[in-house]
């Protein structure tokens, strides 16, 4: 019984790193393409200013 416990903790563990993981991964993304969007707003902005 307490094997089965240890391989369902386990298991569980392995999920919640795997979903930390992805999470991470996806807001990395979003984060890179957020900071295209300001380049290129900055970029508009500094032009308009010239």
């Amino acid at each position: 019984m307490a094997i089965l416990e240890f391989i369902l903790i386990f298991l569980f563990v392995l999920l919640m790193v795997f979903l930390i993981i992805g999470f991470n991964r996806q807001m990395l993304e979003k984060a890179k393409e957020r900071e295209k969007r300001l380049e290129k707003y900055n970029k508009r902005r500094d032009f308009k200013e010239k």
